[in-house]
């Protein structure tokens, strides 16, 4: 008698697909972000989630789940069943309303919340690869004033690309109830920000613009624990802690600065060339960042998880130079129920039903005052016939900033659409 173990070719073509599609996502990853606060630090942060906690308010440093990749905590992945793959994936689109005291202005934007595999090494040792957003960057803001010589003058402000992390994460188990893991992240991506002033009622005057852009390209290590057991009556519960170091990334700078004229048809004709520095070596320093969560339910059944995070951002320094930002705290909670996940005649008790909350202070500190962020969450997972599989909705409606202190408050919907793939990836065959 003989053991073969073999894999089906349905999960070779989906391999396939896989290492085709994730270097093209790469370059598709940013998308252009619609924020004004993105001017500042290294843009809008990416909060990490994945299909499921996402819809929980982000949630997910003590979630734990063998069909699923929670990328917020590396020792979530000792999960994974030791003969089965997991992929997941997901774009977002973020339909926003600017607001100030006087003007309202909408926009909308989509772009890929990730890509993520996980599968077995060991019964003790799963791990997992993927690639998702860290910063984004986009904003397009102008100021104009008049000057009694030469008409009016406008100030331009505008901010495009971010940063991107592809991750391989690892997790170990030690005995039935702790685990540990790691995901060392290499982050990689470009901010483009663009200063000019123009003088639209001369037509003899120089135009002058600054353009900035840093590059980023370096590692950066997250580590993971939890510890979950088993109660009264299969109630589970599981307890997680988070932290990052704190670390130079190595980066590049590129200045130019230049005067130049704009013909009537908008054709640029360029000047002079005050500065041009194409490669100036660097680093920009990312702050310590640490969390700690809780969670409690029946497997199948219900699930309730808690989150609070913090991050050191007081100590962000890039090039060398500080920037005003304070340190930032989110709190999260949410929930998840199915009302009969094994139910042979009703598939919407098979459905996964998600709610939940999150409060950030950001770290942006403007006109002393600290921004805060509010988000209300739900979503619903729908199961495939005859498997773990499913696709995924999550809504979040929140609130950005304010418009006191002449601000912008910044209200939005953020939909997501993912799905998740969970298929036996080896088995064994017998051949007598």
């Amino acid at each position: 008698m003989k053991y073969l173990i073999t894999m089906r070719k349905g999960d070779c073509l989906f391999l396939l697909l896989l290492v085709i599609l994730l270097p093209g996502r790469a370059v598709q990853a940013q998308q252009p972000l619609s924020s004004p606060y993105s001017r500042y630090g290294i843009g809008e942060l990416f909060r990490l989630s994945n299909n499921q906690t996402m819809a929980m308010g982000g949630a997910g440093i003590a979630f734990r789940d063998p069909a699923t990749v929670n990328v917020i905590n590396p020792a979530s992945f000792s999960a994974f069943d030791t003969t089965s793959f997991v992929f997941e994936g997901a774009i977002t689109t973020n339909f926003q309303t600017l607001k100030t005291e006087g003007l309202s202005q909408k926009a909308n934007y989509t772009t890929l919340k990730n890509l993520l595999f996980g599968f077995p090494v060991t019964h003790w040792w799963k791990s997992s690869v993927g690639l998702l957003p860290y910063s984004q960057v986009g904003y397009k803001v102008s100021d104009a004033s008049v000057s009694d010589s030469i008409g009016r003058m406008v100030r331009l402000y505008e901010g495009s690309g971010g940063i991107n992390q592809v991750y391989l994460g690892h997790a170990f188990r030690f005995g039935k109830s702790f685990s540990a893991g790691v995901n060392v992240s290499y982050l990689f991506g470009t901010i483009n920000r663009l200063r000019a002033l123009t003088f639209p009622d001369s037509a003899f005057m120089r135009y002058f613009r600054v353009s900035d852009n840093i590059s980023v390209n370096d590692f950066m290590f997250t580590y993971g624990l939890q510890y979950h057991t088993t109660l009264r009556n299969d109630l589970q519960l599981a307890a997680g802690a988070i932290f990052s170091s704190g670390r130079n990334i190595t980066a590049k700078n590129s200045l130019l600065s230049e005067t130049y004229l704009q013909g009537s048809t908008g054709i640029i004709y360029v000047q002079d060339t005050i500065e041009n520095s194409p490669g100036i070596h660097g680093s920009i320093f990312l702050p310590d960042a640490w969390g700690t969560g809780i969670s409690v339910g029946r497997p199948d059944k219900w699930m309730v998880v808690a989150d609070l995070r913090f991050q050191d951002w007081s100590r962000f320094k890039i090039f060398g130079g500080k920037d005003s930002l304070k340190n930032s705290m989110d709190l999260a909670l949410g929930m998840q129920y199915v009302p009969d996940f094994n139910s042979l005649s009703a598939y919407f008790r098979k459905v996964s039903y998600r709610a939940g909350i999150r409060y950030s202070k950001t770290y942006l500190q403007l006109h002393s005052r600290q921004l805060d962020d509010l988000a209300f969450t739900l979503g619903f997972g729908l199961p495939l016939s005859r498997t773990k599989s499913r696709v995924h909705f999550g809504f979040e409606f929140g609130r950005k900033g304010t418009t006191s202190d002449n601000l912008i408050q910044e209200n939005y919907v953020l939909f997501s659409l993912g799905f998740s793939v969970f298929e036996t990836w080896f088995y064994r065959r017998k051949f007598e």
